[in-house]
């Protein structure tokens, strides 16, 4: 692969990601950075070291996407569904009643199912709360 076109990709790749700033993990005791653009990540003992190092490590990712080295896992963008979303869930002002699931025997959710016995259910509890 041409040296030249990868160095280009590289500075391209750099002037997007900006200032490079590491931070120190304590979990890891070591100085890391990363990037949401580039699933490339860098660690080191110290700031200079991962600033120096991580061009090197976007550079070999880069040719590597270039020859097409890489598993299609980290080239595949995704659709994330995950959180709260606008206009998800019911709507604003719905009347429904909210509901949880219990286990009962069959024959008493037979009976539970039949029409109009939640409501004579409900009278017989007023009646007896009341009482």
């Amino acid at each position: 692969m041409a040296t030249k076109e990868i160095k280009k990709q590289l500075e391209m790749a750099l002037a997007e990601i900006g200032k490079i700033e590491p931070w120190f993990d304590k979990a890891f005791n070591a100085w890391i950075f990363s990037n949401d653009l580039y699933p490339v990540e860098c660690e080191g003992k110290s700031a200079e070291e991962v600033i120096k190092k991580y061009p090197k490590y976007l550079e070999i990712f880069i040719e590597h996407r270039m020859v097409g080295r890489l598993d299609e896992f980290n080239e595949k963008k995704t659709k994330g569904k995950g959180g709260a979303r606008p206009n998800a869930g019911r709507p604003v002002g719905s009347n429904k009643e909210s509901t949880i699931q219990i286990r009962v025997p069959n024959d008493i959710a037979m009976w539970l199912k039949q029409p109009g016995t939640i409501s004579n259910l409900r009278t017989l509890m007023q009646a007896y709360k009341h009482a």
